[in-house]
């Protein structure tokens, strides 16, 4: 039985220490999967030994097992479940209608502030450098090339043949999508951004992602919980949103149905 499961049947017993640590564990399963039991143990203020004392409460032979587990869980993909027996004949729609409603979410618990944050600095930045590695380069290289479309100052950062963060000062940017399982080069260019006195833009799965240290602005997608697959189209989402108001913020709403390079006037 995996550790989300687990922690629900055995939650009733468990003492109200324990119960406060598989609060945190639902609540954000990357700070279990990436930190040791110490680390969890001072962030949330109780002590390493009620870590491992919850893991064995809820059914694992120590914290071992149990983050890997949850490191097991974070990787898989997407499952389909039955919640509407009706949709049988349409597997399809009900993976589209998970989507939908994790999009719901994101929305609903998006931070307004944080995200006008970043409006304001993509509209008003010199340049826009724009980081992605792995699963996260897909999502770098789309929104790179539409913000580009809009401001002209962005660019996508390609590890390839890139040699690392290179301009200074807070007049340019770096827009960073680091996701689990946190890729080590987008952190290390994290690093050099920050070292740079670049403003540094986050978007992330968890406050506790290894690159939030550096960032002077995160947003943090709802759901740490999910797949990759299941991110996306969140991911998607929160892009064109942003690259929506910054739109708007420029005087450049025309630019969403661009008539001038296209057959189809």
């Amino acid at each position: 039985m995996p550790y989300r499961e687990r922690t629900e049947q055995h939650y009733d017993s468990l003492t109200l220490g324990l119960k406060k640590v598989g609060e945190a564990l639902l609540a954000n399963p990357i700070l279990f999967a990436t930190r040791s039991a110490k680390q969890i143990a001072e962030v949330l203020g109780v002590s390493e030994t009620m870590i491992v004392r919850f893991s064995k409460a809820i059914g694992f032979d120590g914290f071992g097992e149990l983050q890997k587990d949850i490191q097991q869980t974070l990787l898989a993909g997407p499952v389909v479940t039955d919640e509407n027996p009706g949709d049988h004949e349409n597997p399809f729609g009900q993976v589209m209608s998970s989507d939908v409603r994790n999009i719901q979410k994101a929305a609903a618990e998006m931070d307004a502030a944080v995200a006008g944050r970043f409006v304001d600095i993509l509209a008003e930045s010199e340049t826009v450098q724009v980081v992605g590695y792995y699963q996260s380069f897909p999502f770098a290289h789309w929104f790179a090339f539409l913000l580009n479309t809009l401001t002209g100052t962005a660019s996508l950062y390609r590890p390839e043949t890139d040699i690392g963060i290179i301009k200074q000062g807070s007049d340019h940017c770096v827009v960073i999508f680091s996701y689990y399982r946190y890729a080590m080069g987008t952190i290390r260019l994290a690093e050099e951004a920050r070292n740079n006195g670049n403003l540094v833009l986050v978007i992330t799965d968890s406050s506790h992602s290894p690159v939030v240290r550096y960032a002077d602005h995160t947003l943090v997608l709802p759901g740490a919980e999910r797949s990759v697959l299941e991110k996306g189209p969140v991911t998607f989402s929160v892009m064109n949103t942003l690259l929506l108001h910054i739109a708007k913020t420029l005087g450049k709403l025309d630019f969403i149905n661009p008539a001038n390079q296209y057959y189809v006037k």
